[in-house]
């Protein structure tokens, strides 16, 4: 048995294990997710740097599930009688 039967070959011609660390085109696509979180992070790490914690305390308060909330108007429908006035 050679050593080459003991890899299982991947569709780009790469070892199995090789697979992520050899192939450009995986680093490629990654690469602005990665630098696009990295960037929200340091954003969010310079606000909270200058301002401080967050002062949004909506979480503290319990939800009063009495209130009253929208509740978007019923449908109009037409009935049968309102169908034939807008026909001669």
């Amino acid at each position: 048995m050679q050593a080459s039967d003991s890899f299982t070959i991947s569709p780009f011609g790469l070892p199995e294990g090789h697979i992520l660390s050899g192939h450009p085109i995986i680093f490629l696509l990654i690469a602005p997710f990665a630098i696009l979180f990295l960037w929200a992070a340091w954003l969010e790490f310079r606000r909270w740097y200058r301002h401080g914690p967050s002062m949004n305390r909506r979480a503290d308060f319990p939800i009063d599930k009495t209130a009253p909330s929208y509740e978007p108007p019923e449908p109009k429908t037409r009935s049968s009688r309102d169908a034939g006035k807008g026909q001669s």
